[in-house]
């Protein structure tokens, strides 16, 4: 069924699902403030108007319902248009609406609020009292030594984080990075080399579940030379190339040292050859040389179409065509042979790979291009079979090891997906690492994975195809050369020097200044206290409530945040979103100095500074009054097109004196939908928004969700944090109509000598019984698929919903004519004319035709379908006891009697014909002849013994017709095979054909001592 109308026509379904913004109903009383869409358009007039409108009023609980076409009319534009109010703009919007969009308007009565309100913003208890503050960080617990460990993010290094996941959990990477000796202590570490070696190291060794960026540690140092070589590559500092150009920077390093070099190469060196195909025009030669070949340690993606596979997004492998391009006919560039005219042809050329890497990096380019307006989902396979690139179609067999994800739209942030080497994936997020038990060993992980980046209902269609996953925020795809199965992996062991080094320095950082701490959560304590406003009358900002809880928990002495947690509650303007309210507390602006330059204060690096996030505002100053004023007009238009479809409904069900419009009864449902999609992609609503208000308490429960969502296995998927809906109504492959013909089709298996087959089956027994085992097979395998076909067919039923998406588009037939056979109501021109301007260009063109008028071939097949159903009910009263089955022929009351068989395929569809002509449907599929075939092998025998089956199981296959039922049935739907039975005085029913076990036996003596028992037959069910 059809989702309700009443759902889309809710402005709490459509995202704002608070009383927040009950304030915005009141304006929709004045008429100056109902918005419409953008975009003008012309009054468009649907067909068949109805000037004088004297048709007779219907009932008042439906519409009308006209079944033949009204008379012909013309189709014109109209000149004018309806009048549109105007929109709610930005200078309407006072202090009041911000307070109440906010929730500031009712504060409580004590001040500080003394109680522990979670969606309070002017509480600051629950902080205060502690929550979150006894959980241990992750750099503080203790670690599990089966399971990896994590790198704490400070000053913005999540990229480099996720990169150096990727790159120790690559074993043949690691065994040549540690097969370099030399190191010398601290002067050492001003290289790349030792410094991964030190760093792997630590990761390998490290006690705790995470590895704190403490001043001049490891990390810290990588972090400061990474920083520097991305910041001074990228002049406008794109935080979204920094991950993949930190991966280059590093390879291109590593491979430059001689040391490393000849060993590091061939793992991530892809050598290209480029194949180009011309023909010159002169002499018609074909021709093919090689082009200039091409090294590169990574490749590059470009993901053009939404759910496009990864292979087919490989730019480096991608056959381009070269126009205009001057080549000499004969040359040692062109080939051999040739005219020697000089040519501009055009050439194919495909690129081969000729050297295939040990590493394959891929880099997604079409995240960090700025005119891609949305983002595409990839479809990415854990086995990348690149066989067909290469030059001599080399076996080239990939297995994905990392996936690095991309968060967010202008503020970046990025996690890792990583394989290790117990073939367990697991979820590195900056600290958090999390084993991803939500997911199959082949397939993907659930949607509900905060770091999973997939729409749900896309997210649904590969949940369950093994080897596939499918994202639209992966970023950098890492994949390994499968191995043969010669090769061993040696584990190379990192050198003594750099191991000492490394626990030296582990157990110099244990020593852990307890006192200290202590002082800081007093500190904060102190500092939260003076942030809570005590008088309703002060001046007072809004501030991040995630910013607030991360700042209270955090042990460091000086807090810096990361850019993720200040842009929470910011819009695309940097403002604060009125969509993101609850994300919002309540500071006293004389101690926000205090927060920021207090040494446990909140401080700000130089790399959060260019980003210009604001870390507080007042509410004036600091909502967005066009994000605003946007949703104001998206709830007002929602409350529109709501009184519009309630009029609509209204005039249809009564007669009008002045023009009117014929609607479909869908349209006259469903036209709100193409309305308000219509207004959704003309304003920019971002629907991505549309459950910020639902979700939360998402970011304070994220534990709970994770614990949640591997505690019930890997069929959870409850829960969306990225506010994705869900679309569970995905139609699963079908199977071709004619392959599933062909396998039940036993009529259609013919021998080779079919004469030969019929003569000798009474000379030969056994060869007739292997026939019958396998014209049962195949009776058995026909039940089976017809079983399977239907239970199909009634799920595709189901799940299956034709939504409405152009205007009056159900008032067209096939051959873009008016329809006679569809449902239709009249409502006055006037208001039909608004509807169709909210509805924008969604309208059917057909209805604009000059010769829009009733179609007739759909007339006659109409009266058709009418004769055909008024045949059908006289039958059904013909034969209601074999409509009914009862009164059949019984084997104890009627013996002698004989009667004729009919198969249960051709009832079932006689009955199912009968029912639609009872409904009065305005389209049936009357039956045109009386099929027994399926009850025949290809020999003109039944394919089961009769004699052997007891009547419950003989109804699976057939139903029993008396003489006087079979004349009316014989009239009416001409047989293509007769077959007659009667129950002898032993009941035992006999037919005319005789079954194929009847068949075999050579005399009637022989018939019932030798007859099959009904266990030795396979039976369906």
């Amino acid at each position: 069924m059809k989702e309700k109308i009443s759902n889309d026509l809710s402005y709490i379904k459509a995202g704002y699902r608070s009383d927040k913004w009950k304030w915005v109903l009141s304006l929709s009383q004045n008429s100056a403030s109902l918005p419409v869409t953008k975009t003008k358009v012309k009054a468009h007039t649907t067909p068949d108007e109805d000037v004088g409108g004297t048709g007779e009023a219907p009932a008042e609980d439906e519409p009308p319902v006209q079944k033949e076409s009204p008379p012909n009319s013309e189709i014109s534009q109209p000149e004018e248009n309806v009048s549109a109010p105007e929109l709610f703009k930005e200078e309407q919007i006072t202090f009041e609406h911000i307070m109440k969009t906010f929730g500031l308007d009712k504060p409580p009565k004590n001040l500080p609020c003394p109680k522990k309100c979670s969606n309070n913003p002017w509480c600051l208890a629950e902080l205060k009292s502690g929550a979150g503050k006894e959980r241990a960080r992750p750099t503080d617990q203790p670690r599990d030594p089966t399971k990896p460990v994590g790198l704490q993010n400070t000053a913005n290094t999540c990229w480099i984080n996720s990169a150096l996941q990727a790159l120790f959990h690559l074993p043949k990477f690691r065994n040549v990075i540690n097969s370099i000796g030399g190191f010398a202590g601290e002067e050492s570490l001003s290289t790349m080399l030792y410094l991964l070696q030190a760093i792997f190291v630590e990761m390998d060794t490290h006690p705790n579940k995470a590895i704190a960026c403490s001043p001049g540690s490891l990390f810290e140092k990588i972090g400061m030379f990474a920083t520097q070589e991305i910041m001074r590559k990228d002049a406008d500092h794109e935080v979204l190339k920094c991950v993949s150009e930190f991966l280059e920077n590093t390879i291109d390093t590593l491979i430059a040292d001689p040391r490393l070099g000849p060993e590091l190469s061939p793992l991530f060196s892809t050598s290209l050859m480029r194949l180009a195909r011309w023909k010159c025009p002169v002499c018609k030669i074909d021709h093919e040389s090689q082009l200039a070949p091409a090294t590169s340690y990574t490749m590059a993606a470009y993901v053009s179409a939404d759910e496009c596979p990864l292979d087919q997004c490989l730019v480096d492998l991608q056959t381009e065509t070269q126009t205009g391009v001057s080549l000499i006919c004969g040359s040692e560039s062109s080939g051999s042979g040739g005219c020697g005219a000089q040519v501009k042809v055009d050439r194919v050329v495909t690129p081969k790979i000729q050297g295939l890497p040990t590493i394959l990096v891929i880099r997604n380019n079409s995240l960090m291009d700025r005119d891609l307006k949305r983002r595409l989902h990839v479809v990415y396979p854990e086995t990348l079979d690149l066989t067909s690139h290469t030059l001599s179609h080399v076996a080239a067999t990939y297995t994905l090891s990392a996936v690095i994800f991309h968060h967010g739209h202008w503020v970046k942030h990025f996690s890792a997906h990583v394989r290790t080497n117990g073939n367990k994936w697991y979820n590195f997020n900056d600290e958090q690492v999390s084993e991803l038990t939500n997911r199959s060993t082949t397939g993907n992980p659930s949607e509900s994975h905060r770091n999973y980046f997939s729409i749900a209902n896309v997210a649904n269609k590969y949940k369950h195809r093994p080897g596939l996953r499918v994202s639209r925020g992966s970023f950098v795809w890492v994949y390994v050369l499968s191995p043969t199965a010669e090769e061993e992996t040696v584990t190379t062991p990192p050198p003594e020097a750099v191991v000492e080094y490394v626990l030296r320095k582990q157990e110099e950082s244990m020593t852990v200044n307890h006192q200290l701490q202590a002082e800081i959560k007093r500190e904060k304590e102190t500092l939260l206290g003076q942030l809570a406003v005590t008088d309703i009358l002060e001046e007072y900002e809004l501030i991040s409530e995630s910013l607030l809880s991360a700042w209270f928990n955090c042990d460091d002495l000086e807090y810096k945040p990361q850019p993720s947690l200040l842009a929470q509650p910011l819009c695309e303007h940097k403002l604060f979103s009125p969509r993101k309210f609850h994300l919002l507390k309540c500071i006293r602006k004389e101690s926000l100095q205090s927060l920021l330059s207090d040494r446990c204060g909140v401080h700000q690096d130089e790399a959060l500074k260019k980003l210009s996030l604001p870390i507080s505002m007042s509410p004036d100053s600091g909502c967005c009054r066009q994000c605003l004023a946007k949703a104001v007009n998206h709830i007002l238009f929602i409350e529109r097109v709501k009184s519009l479809h309630k009029q609509a409904k209204k005039d249809a069900r009564k007669p009008h004196d002045g023009p009117t419009v014929v609607l479909g009864l869908e349209t006259l449902e469903y036209w709100p939908r193409l309305a308000l999609s219509a207004y959704v992609k003309e304003n920019g609503i971002d629907t991505e928004e549309d459950d910020s208000e639902n979700n939360l308490d998402t970011s304070k429960k994220t534990d709970d969700l994770t614990k949640s969502s591997s505690n019930s296995g890997s069929g959870s998927s409850g829960v969306h944090v990225n506010g994705d809906k869900c679309d569970n109504g995905e139609v699963k492959s079908e199977v071709e109509d004619k392959d599933v013909a062909s396998s039940c089709d036993t009529s259609s298996s013919v021998p080779e000598n079919d004469d030969f087959a019929c003569d000798n089956r009474t000379g030969n027994a056994e060869a007739e019984r292997d026939q019958v085992d396998d014209d049962k097979s195949k009776l058995d395998a026909c039940s089976e698929v017809k079983d399977a076909s239907s239970s199909k067919a009634k799920d595709a039923k189901e799940t299956v919903t034709n939504e409405l998406t152009l205007f009056n588009e159900d008032l067209v037939c096939q051959h873009n004519l008016l329809s006679p056979t569809i449902g239709s109501c009249r409502i006055p021109k006037v208001l039909a004319t608004e509807i169709t301007q909210l509805c924008g260009e969604s309208v059917h063109p057909a209805v604009f035709q000059d010769d829009f008028s009733t179609c007739p071939d759909c007339g006659a097949k109409l009266e058709e379908s009418v004769r055909a159903c008024d045949s059908g009910r006289q039958q059904k009263k013909q034969l209601s006891n074999l409509f009914q089955e009862r009164k059949r022929p019984h084997p104890m009351r009627d013996p002698g009697k004989q009667v004729y068989a009919v198969s249960r395929e051709f009832v079932v569809r006689w009955k199912s014909y009968i029912r639609s002509c009872e409904r009065g449907d305005l389209e049936v599929c009357p039956l045109t002849k009386l099929e027994n075939s399926s009850l025949l092998c290809t020999h003109g025998q039944l394919l089961f013994p009769v004699f052997s089956l007891q009547p419950h199981q003989l109804s699976e296959y057939l139903v029993l017709v008396w003489e006087e039922e079979w004349e009316i049935l014989k009239a009416i739907y001409p047989p293509d095979h007769v077959i007659t039975a009667v129950y002898n005085e032993s009941a035992i029913l006999t037919t005319e054909p005789v079954s194929q076990s009847e068949a075999v036996n050579t005399s009637p003596s022989t018939h019932l001592s030798s007859r099959p028992s009904a266990s030795s037959w396979l039976l369906p069910g």
